[in-house]
């Protein structure tokens, strides 16, 4: 299952904002840039002299929802003089 939700914790001095970003809606955004990627995929893999090096990438590109899925849980914290960004990947 692929995360759905961000949430971002910003705290400055006194202040603390927080904000949340659904990921359904990026996801949605990187599809023309996946199918563009497919179409230069299909092309190179067309051309004899590219066919090898663009083969050794299908793999990774086979993986990527799995390496995406494995984000769920994530937290990642900043922390500076000013401010203290925390974010929950869920």
């Amino acid at each position: 299952m692929l995360p759905m939700l961000v949430h971002f914790k910003v705290q400055k001095e006194q202040k603390q904002r927080s904000y949340w970003f659904p990921l359904g809606l990026l996801y949605l955004l990187f599809v023309p840039v996946l199918i563009l990627g497919a179409v230069a995929c299909l092309i190179l893999l067309a051309i004899p002299a590219t066919s090898k090096q663009t083969r050794s990438y299908l793999p990774l590109a086979k993986e990527l929802p799995s390496l995406l899925s494995a984000t769920i849980g994530t937290q990642l914290a900043f922390r500076s003089k000013e401010k203290d960004i925390e974010i929950h990947i869920t």
